[in-house]
């Protein structure tokens, strides 16, 4: 056993300790002073939700599906998470085979790579869980003891749905021939957890029956806590861990406690045995693919001569679509917010919503709401955040290219620019099919490419100031990172007191409001290049180091 924890902490501080010898301390205590407001709108936001639902079923004995449905989403989102984690750091990490020489068992190897994706399934279900369950315990009176039992649940909700995603993989990956495939593989495991939640709402929403679904509750009403055992049905660790919750001043809450220990500890047993077992069998003769041969014409445009600055592009465009890692991270994530506002607005609201908008939100509103969306969406797009860590130990080669280094730093910029456009022409169309004013997407139109080139321009120079060159997985740039998610804090923040602060002065104008904003981002802009202008130099190409 020593042995194995021994692996877990070498290849967690092989992946967590930072390498550089340059302190940015002070990056995180910004952030942290950013999170803090952050914080207080989310947890408020969740107060006021389990207020509310709480208020409406509580006279009806029914409370307690609150609970239930807060394991119930938490187990589908951390096994959706969990699919693309298992399968890049058990198969597809770059140091995977390295560890198969030492005098290891499959399982000991497997335990030491669940460390950081159980790390990343934690930090999800603390931003989540955590203050769900406090709030819940706080307009609910609960004693100590629930909120013991909260803790212990908290540390075991990742369990199940982990070794449930581990053991479908390893049986996959050992049975089925897609390691030949790796590339294709990393691809569809990243389309599919994103996807997957979107197929879930299309599939529920067109094949439910609302006069029976309506029935169907009005009986579980009847019974006390039914819509708990309702809703919990078809996984019972969440009507565990619910119960255990919800009468944990009596003795079935230990009960129910103890059995998810149990249950959590045969689920560490399992995936330990059928590691053992399969492990190896999926990860040995893995191949990086065929390689493909190229035409005459292809070979002949690929060598055909054209400005470097465009050749540069081209070659991040490529990186970013050809592997898989940044593909999902950086394109197919950006698109599932848009992508889903258009599953819901055709399947619920079809297109005569319109009216109903536009008879009821001022224009002045609607495009705020529609900049405070867009401010949301630029931010969480890693592609900026990443521009130069992606690049890893190939870094160096751009002090010998013949770009000049605006050249490097402004292609890169592009580039984050260019993927920023994909959302903005799903929304676009999502405010054309559901009829939104013209002028309000025109003027909203004009805005987003200012504030896509203002949110590239923060994130490259967060990645430039603090850059991770020394990854060994494509992985470890997007959830071992917290530069990305200060950025994203930041702008949110910002921007987000002054969209408070326009919704509530006296500016009706939707012309004089958009020129407002066109400002303020124009001014963050110029500062944001004043600085980078400052930073790009010899010293500071030579100063990125791994």
């Amino acid at each position: 056993m020593s042995k194995t924890w021994k692996v877990i902490r070498i290849m967690l501080k092989m992946q967590y300790t930072s390498t550089g010898k340059n302190n940015y301390a002070w990056l995180y205590i910004v952030a942290g002073l950013f999170f803090i407001p952050f914080l207080g709108i989310i947890f408020t936001l969740y107060n006021n939700l389990i207020s509310a639902i709480y208020n409406v079923f509580a006279p009806l004995q029914q409370q307690s599906m609150i609970l239930g449905l807060l394991f119930i989403g938490m187990s589908i989102v951390l096994f959706i998470t969990c699919i693309v984690s298992v399968l890049t750091a058990f198969y597809f990490a770059d140091d995977v085979e390295a560890y198969i020489p030492f005098p290891l068992h499959p399982y000991q190897i497997l335990l030491g790579k669940a460390a950081s994706p159980f790390i990343y399934s934690y930090l999800l279900s603390g931003i989540t869980y955590l203050p769900m369950m406090i709030i819940y315990g706080n307009i609910s009176n609960g004693s100590i003891l629930y909120y013991i039992y909260g803790i212990l649940l908290f540390i075991l909700l990742p369990v199940i749905p982990f070794v449930i995603a581990s053991v479908i993989l390893m049986f996959v990956m050992r049975y089925v021939n897609i390691a030949k495939n790796k590339d294709r593989s990393k691809i569809f495991a990243g389309v599919f957890s994103l996807t997957a939640i979107i197929l879930i709402n299309v599939v529920v929403r067109l094949n439910t029956d609302e006069s029976k679904l309506m029935e169907s509750i009005s009986q579980t009403m009847q019974e006390q806590e039914g819509l708990l055992q309702w809703i919990t049905y078809f996984y019972p660790p969440a009507w565990f861990s619910a119960n255990s919750l919800h009468q944990a001043e009596s003795i079935n809450g230990f009960l129910f406690i103890l059995l998810m220990i149990i249950l959590s500890g045969l689920a560490i047993m399992l995936f330990a045995f059928l590691g053992q077992k399969l492990y190896l069998k999926g990860v040995l003769g893995m191949s990086g693919g065929s390689s493909g041969k190229m035409s005459d014409k292809a070979l002949d445009r690929s060598i055909a001569s054209q400005p470097i600055w465009q050749s540069y592009i081209k070659k991040d465009l490529r990186i970013l679509l050809r592997t898989p890692t940044f593909l999902t991270q950086c394109v197919v994530q950006s698109l599932f917010m848009p992508v889903f506002l258009l599953v819901i607005f055709f399947l619920d609201f079809g297109s005569g919503i319109a009216g109903e908008i536009t008879g009821s939100v001022l224009e002045k509103n609607v495009l705020l709401l529609l900049f405070i969306v867009t401010v949301f969406m630029v931010s969480i797009n890693m592609t900026a955040a990443t521009a130069i860590s992606r690049e890893g130990k190939t870094w160096k080669a751009n002090l010998f290219l013949p770009l000049n280094h605006k050249q490097v730093i402004h292609s890169k910029l592009i580039v984050s620019w260019i993927i920023g456009l994909l959302p903005m022409i799903l929304l676009f169309i999502i405010g054309i099919v559901i009829g939104l004013p013209i002028t309000v997407l025109i003027l909203w139109g004009g805005l987003f490419l200012a504030i896509n080139w203002f949110s590239s321009c923060i994130g490259l120079i967060l990645d430039m100031n603090q850059p991770k060159l020394n990854w060994t997985d494509e992985q470890e740039l997007f959830k071992n990172r917290f530069v990305p998610f200060f950025g994203f804090l930041m702008q949110v923040v910002i921007f987000g007191l002054i969209i408070i602060i326009l919704w509530n002065i006296e500016v009706s104008n939707v012309y004089l409001l958009a020129v407002i904003l066109f400002a303020v981002i124009s001014i963050g802009i110029f500062l944001a290049h004043r600085y980078m202008y400052k930073r790009i130099n010899q010293n500071v190409f030579q100063e990125i180091n791994f």
